[in-house]
């Protein structure tokens, strides 16, 4: 279990400090109101690299760069920027290549390093071009969004779409250290807030029940981002993933219950070109899906299924969706890196906290529960 020290009080003023256990590998994640600002001693203490890159986007970097290079140089950093689009549609090759080639321009060295700031996109692609260049090199990850806070900047998966599929290329490589500053998300847009609240309510169904509940029953103060409950749901899904990648890092166990809703949730993304729906309303549509087919096979009762899709619903992460081709989903779930020579994996749930991985679905359930929930979607509109 990862260890965490935090120290509660209002508003988490002084924060939390979370560890991910992987022997030589292991980091912190900071968790703390106003850390962007002044985070010169994370920078000192977690690399001894003496020249970096921020990897950033214009609007970002606008609104909290400065303060990061202004911490970056005072912990005795010579800072390069790279600016790169934002958004699913550029995490792809040439991005990556353009990235890797400025770094090489820059004359990067083996002991230098990459630090990310920005959402999921601006990570995972981030990641990769540190993975690569010269064998790889440290980063660090300063999330910006929600959505990169809670899931995509812990556990070191690194990864551009490719193919028509999400995160089909990609490399396990593990940061240095993890800087999350929740006020930076005072300003995020409310779409891609809720985005994010997508993955918490992910932890409370595969770990947490306490979190599930918090949004049935505290649903408004959620919404309106107050710190003494946002920060403690942000919190524990830092915590909740950092045990999990602690005793699994390259998912070859416990760690696929993190993929829960991912199967469909990414099909749907791709199928839809990454412009209808973001991350996080795919997944609610996909961890909706996993419990419709959960009940389908007998692990959960109705209600279940019907909780998920009454609090997407409530939360605002049910976008509506023109009926899909369910012959190109599947498809493009026999693409799905989590889809192994046995056939597709789900993760599947029993109870909210209690989830598991089931393996060789019986034939033509997959597209009678498509169906179905076709139908659910429509009625639910």
């Amino acid at each position: 279990m990862a260890n965490q020290t935090a120290v509660m009080n209002e508003g988490m003023r002084l924060g939390s400090t979370i560890k991910v256990n992987l022997g030589s590998r292991s980091y912190s994640i900071y968790v703390q109101r106003g850390l962007l600002k002044d985070c010169s001693w994370v920078f000192r203490s977690s690399t001894k690299a003496s020249k970096v890159v921020l990897l950033s986007n214009r609007e970002i970097f606008n609104a909290c760069g400065r303060a990061v290079v202004k911490g970056l140089e005072r912990s005795g950093k010579k800072v390069s920027l790279i600016l790169i689009p934002e958004g699913e549609k550029n995490k792809n090759q040439k991005t990556l290549f353009f990235v890797l080639k400025k770094m090489a321009s820059i004359g990067l060295r083996r002991d230098d390093g990459l630090v990310t700031l920005g959402g999921g996109v601006i990570g995972d692609l981030g990641g990769l071009a540190a993975a690569l260049y010269m064998r790889g090199i440290d980063y660090i990850q300063c999330p910006t969004t929600l959505l990169a806070q809670v899931d995509a900047s812990i556990g070191g998966k690194t990864a551009i779409d490719f193919f028509g599929a999400k995160n089909l290329l990609g490399s396990f490589h593990q940061p240095r250290v993890v800087v999350i500053d929740p006020s930076v998300l005072d300003t995020l847009p409310g779409r891609h807030f809720r985005t994010g609240l997508a993955e918490i309510i992910k932890y409370g169904v595969i770990q947490a029940p306490w979190i599930f509940s918090s949004f049935e029953n505290n649903l408004d103060a959620i919404l309106k981002r107050d710190p003494a409950v946002l920060d403690r749901l942000i919190a524990a899904s830092c915590r909740i993933k950092a045990d999990i990648v602690s005793g699994d890092e390259k998912e070859k166990g416990r760690r696929a219950l993190l993929n829960y809703g991912h199967t469909l949730g990414h099909a749907l993304e791709a199928h839809f070109n990454y412009r209808l729906l973001t991350h996080g309303e795919a997944i609610a549509y996909g961890m909706w899906f996993a419990a419709l087919l959960s009940m389908r096979l007998g692990l959960c009762g109705k209600n279940l299924a019907e909780r998920h899709a009454r609090l997407f619903k409530r939360v605002g992460l049910l976008r509506p969706i023109p009926r899909f081709d369910s012959g190109k989903i599947l498809k493009k779930l026999s693409l799905d890196k989590k889809a192994r020579s046995t056939g597709v994996h789900f993760i599947l749930t029993r109870k909210i906290g209690l989830v598991t991985i089931r393996k060789n679905l019986p034939v033509g359930l997959l597209p009678l529960t498509l169906k179905k929930f076709q139908a659910e979607i429509q009625s639910n509109s």
